[in-house]
Order: C-alpha cells, then sequence, then structure tokens
C-alpha cells in the first residue's frame, strides 16, 4: 500500500544559501549548544515566571547567588532563550515540555527533541543540515563528512540574501564547527568525539511523534511526503515506512486511508496526552 509518499522524489532538499538576511543570522550555537540542564532550568523558570523579562532576571540573580559568572549566564540564557520561542509552531509548548522530557526513555532521546527547537531557530544551523541533507539524497549518513574542515567551509560558502558572507571571525567559525558536531554527537550521528563519518540514529519513540508532529503542522495531511522533522534527524527514506509504522502503534495518531493512500494525523490536545506518557 501506498504510504502517503508520491513516486519519485518531488520533495527534494534544498540549498538554502542566499534565503536569510544578516539580521537572520547570529552565533547562538557559540554561546550554548546542546544543554539539558540550562535549558531544563530556563524552562522550569519560565513556567514558575510567566513572562520572559521577569525569568531573565531571576536567571541571572539566581546564577550570581550561586556565584557564576554573570556575562556568561547572561549569553547562555539569550541563546537557548529564542530556541524555546520557537514553542508553539509545531514543536510542544512550555508548559508541556517538562512533562514530554520527563516521558522519554533516555538522556539521548531529550536531546533529540531539544534538538528540534534549535533547529527551527537557527537559519545558520538550518543551512548546514541541508547542505548535508542534499547529500543523504545522494549518498548514506555515513558517507557524509563531518570534520570541522567541512563544516568550516559550509560556513566559508554561506551567502545572505544581498551577497555577503556570515560576519564570523576564523575562532568562531571553527568553535560553530566544535559545537555542531558537538549537537550531532548528542543526538546520536556522530558516535565518538574525534568521528568525522555519522550514522543513521536511533530516534527514541517520544522525539519521534515530535518530530512526526513539526512536520505535520507543516504539511497537514501530506506530512509524510516530505517529513522535514525526520530528515533533519538524519532520517534517510528507506526509514519512514518503518517509523510510520511506530505511529501506527501509538494511541496518540490515528490513520487514515483514501484511495489507496495511507497516512496519519495527530489526535486532539496531542501533546498534553504525550506529556503524560510514563
Amino acid at each position: 500500500m501506498a504510504n502517503g509518499r508520491p513516486a519519485g522524489n518531488n520533495h527534494e532538499i534544498r540549498s538554502l544559501n542566499g534565503q536569510f538576511g544578516e539580521d537572520e543570522t547570529h552565533i547562538g550555537l557559540v554561546a550554548a549548544s546542546l544543554d539539558l540542564e540550562q535549558t531544563r532550568a530556563i524552562v522550569d523558570l519560565y513556567n514558575e515566571c510567566g513572562d520572559w523579562t521577569t525569568a531573565s532576571e531571576q536567571w541571572l540573580e539566581r546564577r550570581e547567588a550561586e556565584r557564576l559568572t554573570v556575562e556568561g549566564s547572561r549569553r547562555s540564557f539569550n541563546a537557548i532563550k529564542p530556541r524555546l520561542q520557537e514553542a508553539g509552531g509545531g514543536l510542544p509548548s512550555l508548559q508541556y515540555l517538562p512533562g514530554i522530557l520527563d516521558a522519554c526513555r533516555k538522556e539521548r532521546d531529550q536531546l533529540q527533541v531539544l534538538y528540534c527547537y534549535l533547529v527551527a531557530e537557527d537559519t545558520v544551523v538550518q543551512y548546514v543540515l541541508h547542505e548535508y541533507l542534499q547529500q543523504l539524497q545522494r549518498r548514506s549518513v555515513n558517507g557524509l563528512d563531518f570534520s570541522n574542515e567541512q563544516i568550516v567551509e559550509f560556513l566559508d560558502e554561506f551567502r545572505h540574501t544581498d551577497g555577503s558572507p556570515l560576519d564570523f571571525s576564523e575562532s568562531t567559525k571553527d568553535r560553530w564547527g566544535t559545537n555542531f558536531r558537538g549537537v550531532l554527537r548528542s543526538i546520536g550521528v556522530i558516535q565518538s568525539k574525534q568521528g568525522t563519518d555519522g550514522d543513521v540514529p536511533n530516534i527514541g519513540d517520544v522525539p519521534l511523534e515530535v518530530a512526526a508532529y513539526w512536520s505535520w503542522q507543516q504539511l497537514d495531511d501530506e506530512w509524510l511526503m516530505n517529513p522535514l522533522g525526520w530528515r533533519y534527524l538524519f532520517q534517510p527514506d528507506s526509514f519512514w515506512s518503518p517509523q510510520s509504522n511506530r505511529l501506527a502503534e501509538s494511541t496518540r495518531w490515528s490513520t487514515h486511508e483514501s484511495h489507496g493512500r495511507l497516512w496519519y494525523e495527530p489526535v486532539d490536545d496531542f501533546y498534553a496526552k504525550l506529556g503524560e506518557t510514563r
């Protein structure tokens, strides 16, 4: 039976080079990589305070009381905050995020969930990911080069909409590449600290469903034609059908069939129900 994807590839990943203005790019990944502990603390603080201004003030006051560097704490907060503000655009709202993270079986699953927020917010991350995913359409994950040199080369090739390059120093590019590799290692793409090749990561049940819902929000019932959330998690198209079968076993997805096509839709209050999983 057809799985909702058309024959051939009508949803080829395109380069994002030249698609972003200078005001849309930043070095947030240098200030803060995927930090589970700090991100959870910021989410809890926001849920406690109810607004970002108060949460920011409380964050700095508490870090100062703990004798931590205020400037470093401010940089981390300012880098993580805009990622979390992507909540609601297909990703879990912050009121549900703690429960969803608790529902994850492994720390890697939690990091895969937070990775979705990073990708949704950081345009430079999106650009580099698309460069890799274009290659993934022609070769396997273990055929990709995840060396710092290759990542820096991508950054060197980046151009804004006006043709200008990234305003990153050479040391910043190197640090960005190191942190990007760290992100890929934390979600299971790179297996070792010094490794330059990758593998298709195992995706936990919770991040699998979060990435599926994120994809569904973009394409509605045609999302399986181009499940961007899964693609960003380095799942090649040969993995989409097995991952879809996992959704079929979940009570949070309904199965639909019409004219020989099968697709899946999330139930109402999806994230509230996902956060109740234990």
